[in-house]
């Protein structure tokens, strides 16, 4: 097996270079405000299905935004020709379109100076990552799978490079590298799933990723029908993690002080049973992130549910002013702490329930309530007398992150996983979960 042909990404510019380029968009501006932020992304992925790779691909892109604002009237303006005539056109167009709106009245002037913590999680060989290492990983994945369930999956390295500046003097930036690695194996009535993530190319093992996707498939061979109904559950890491992403997407302080929200009127009362807390860090090793805002204002630990407690909601710089609170920001990753129960004494201890591997297509439901649908996908197990007995044809479900976390009996250890948020999350046993009907997959 041969990676296909494929150009090396462009690395993103350095940390001088980022400063120089948003020093060159600040001095062309004339505005009473200016900000001006980058975003670099370079990424080469490589897909395979069926033992075979199918695809290479190299992404790069360096975009810069400019933002104007002449009292309350703000424009911005987006580029990607980083060309002295570019940033000057982009400064331009940002301030004609801020003379030309009507007042924001929820804008302020951009931050003033201030440290911004050190969350770099950057690493050479991820950021140099070449297609043939990719594809050796692939060989690797292979090769430990067998041919009873052929393999398809992807593998992605990518950097990121993320900034602020501003006309008050204010600066942040970030780096950072990321290694993804998902394997499927595709049995003839089952499949099998398992994916690894990390700042560090070097920390995963596809090969050990592979035999666990291809022992779901085994386990999983001709699946039965189990009835909808409530259940007792086991979540793995990816299937918690996606699951709870919405939760955090729900925490909005402004939609829920206003009673558009399904946190409305929650705020320092128990959401979850005492064994959960749930928080957001950017600078947390094995899961750091940007740890600023848009706006360059340093992001700060936030707990959410603390010992089952909900402590905080996500407050915007306008809101904290408006609200006499400290602002948070959107949640910039997901953590929930874990406890000492392995998955497998959880299977142990159950007499009769599921296990899920991982949801997919969730979707709200009822927003004001945080009713969720979704779907099983690529292993789920009945367990019976605290065995894994056979495997289960997939099932929706109806349920709720607030009734979930209140029945919460066991967590595990957590890994770094997640599909939308940065998320170091454990397996989580929980005593009822609703599921409403099968699957025609």
């Amino acid at each position: 097996m041969s990676a296909l042909a494929e150009p090396q990404a462009a690395a993103v510019p350095s940390r001088a270079e980022v400063k120089d380029l948003l020093a060159k968009a600040l001095s062309r501006a004339t505005a009473e405000h200016v900000e001006a932020g980058l975003l670099a992304t370079s990424e080469g992925s490589t897909r395979f299905s069926g033992n075979a790779i199918t695809q290479n691909i190299a992404e790069s892109d360096c975009r810069l935004w400019v933002k104007a604002a002449f009292g309350q009237r703000a424009g911005q303006a987006d580029t990607n020709d980083l060309s002295d005539e570019g940033i000057a056109r982009a400064v331009a167009r940002a301030e004609a379109a801020a003379k030309a709106s009507a007042p924001d009245l929820e804008y302020l002037p951009p931050v003033p100076p201030q440290a911004v913590v050190d969350a770099e999680e950057f690493d050479p060989a991820t950021a140099g990552a070449d297609p043939e290492a990719r594809a050796a990983w692939i060989r690797a994945a292979i090769r430990a799978a067998g041919n009873d369930a052929p393999l398809s999956g992807s593998t992605a390295t990518t950097t990121m490079a993320r900034a602020v500046a501003n006309s008050r003097g204010h600066f942040a930036f970030h780096r950072d590298t990321r290694a993804r690695f998902t394997a499927t194996a595709v049995a003839p009535d089952s499949t099998g799933w398992a994916e690894g993530q990390s700042w560090r190319m070097g920390d995963l093992d596809p090969a050990a990723l592979a035999r666990r996707a291809s022992e779901k498939a085994r386990l999983g061979a001709h699946p039965r029908t189990l009835e909808p109904g409530t259940y007792p559950v086991i979540l793995e890491p990816a299937a918690a993690a996606e699951y709870l992403s919405f939760l955090l997407w729900s925490m909005d302080a402004k939609a829920a002080e206003e009673g558009r929200s399904c946190m409305s009127g929650k705020l320092g009362t128990t959401v979850a049973n005492p064994t959960v807390t749930l928080t957001s860090d950017p600078a947390r090793p094995g899961c750091q992130t940007a740890p600023f805002l848009a706006d360059g204002l340093p992001i700060p630990r936030t707990p959410w549910i603390e010992k089952g407690v909900l402590k905080n909601l996500a407050t915007s710089r306008f809101w904290a002013q408006k609200s006499g609170k400290a602002p948070t920001g959107d949640p910039a990753n997901l953590l929930v702490d874990g406890g000492k129960t392995p998955l497998e004494e959880m299977i142990r201890s159950t007499e009769r329930g599921i296990l899920v591997t991982r949801f997919w297509y969730i979707r709200f439901v009822e927003p004001m309530t945080l009713l969720l649908t979704g779907m099983t996908r690529d292993g789920l197990f009945w367990i019976e007398n605290g065995k894994v007995s056979h495997g289960l044809k997939n099932l929706r479900f109806n349920e709720s992150p607030f009734r979930t976390l209140q029945h919460v009996e066991a967590l595990g250890t957590p890994e770094r996983c997640g599909e939308y948020h940065p998320s170091l999350v454990p397996a989580m046993k929980i005593g009822r979960f609703t599921f409403s009907s099968g699957t025609s997959f």
